[in-house]
């Protein structure tokens, strides 16, 4: 009996810290909030352990993950590194190209971004699909930001024919700049990218043996889609 409250008592006292990336809606200004930490949040709650989260970059991200001077990090590191534990899927991120809609342009392959400018996030060419990289290969207008925020206003300016981001985070910006109903008749989105899973990268892998748990958890009871519901307009 003496183990097992012992047991109970340590799972309770365990906090684990991790490194985020602001990118709202997923992770906010604020590093607690966002769809991705409410997750992560619920997720190890179920287990007894609670969350304490940091703003970071990926380079950091995945230095201090490798160093276990982090437990965990969300997105920043490259999935085909060998000394971090990664998770089932938290959230998946689908990538998308927006353009104005009073420019009418008709994108519906890869090939239909030739002769535009594009503005994409960065690491892009690492992150969406190979044929993308082979697309924009000998593209004489592409570029790449840090700050996604920045790209929207820069296809209001005509900076970019064409941004390529992720889907959520594009309406995000883009109500937040214009409300909902100016910006579903602003832009038009075009889908060309297949969604992408988006994991959490673990220094132990007992701590993603907790979480994997966690989440099945709260999908199962509907707290998940719960949380999913509560974004869908942020």
């Amino acid at each position: 009996m003496l183990s097992c409250l012992l047991t109970s008592w340590e799972a309770q006292a365990l906090e684990l810290l991790f490194h985020v990336s602001a990118l709202p809606p997923y992770v906010k200004d604020d590093p607690r909030q966002g769809l991705v930490p409410e997750i992560v949040t619920r997720a190890f709650a179920t287990q007894g352990i609670q969350c304490k989260f940091i703003r970071s970059n990926n380079k950091r991200m995945e230095t201090e993950v490798e160093a276990g001077t982090a437990d965990a990090g969300f997105a920043g590191i490259p999935v085909n590194n060998p000394k971090i534990f990664f998770s089932d899927t938290v959230i998946e991120f689908e990538n998308v190209a927006v353009t104005l809609s009073d420019k009418r342009l008709q994108i519906n392959s890869l090939s239909d971004l030739s002769g535009k400018k594009i503005v994409a996030f960065s690491n892009a060419q690492k992150v969406l699909d190979p044929e993308f990289t082979v697309a924009i290969k000998n593209h004489r207008s592409y570029s790449e930001v840090g700050d996604q925020a920045s790209q929207v206003p820069m296809l209001d300016a005509g900076r970019g024919d064409v941004i390529l981001l992720d889907l959520r985070a594009f309406l995000y910006f883009a109500r937040l700049l214009h409300g909902k109903t100016e910006a579903t008749n602003r832009y038009t989105v075009h889908h060309l990218f297949k969604p992408t899973p988006r994991l959490l990268g673990f220094h132990k892998s007992e701590h993603r043996d907790h979480f994997n748990k966690g989440l099945k958890t709260i999908r199962q009871s509907g707290e998940y889609a719960a949380i999913l519901n509560n974004y869908r307009n942020d």
